[in-house]
């Protein structure tokens, strides 16, 4: 039964690995903020792009109307961004 058990485990972690070291690529965008949505921790731009905000990230300071870089990878089907910073022009 232990033997059965250590395979269904290796089985397990042999078919997440692949897609967990694959990943998607890290992307970033240069925008204006329209709206922040502190609740879902969601950013809009101007553009009408959307972007979940990881955890960990603080939205507080942000504001619409500010030009913002946001870097952000697709994960799971969903695009997600890891951080926010001010523009350069």
């Amino acid at each position: 039964m232990g033997n059965m058990l250590c395979l269904f485990a290796a089985v397990g972690i042999l078919g997440v690995a692949p897609g967990a070291l694959a990943g998607d690529a890290i992307h970033r965008t240069t925008g204006t903020i329209k709206s922040v949505d502190l609740m879902q921790h969601v950013v809009t731009l101007k553009n009408g792009s959307t972007y979940k905000i990881a955890d960990g990230v603080n939205i507080r300071r942000i504001k619409a109307g500010e030009k913002v870089t946001l870097t952000y990878s697709g994960f799971g089907g969903s695009i997600e961004a890891s951080r926010i910073t001010p523009a350069v022009d």
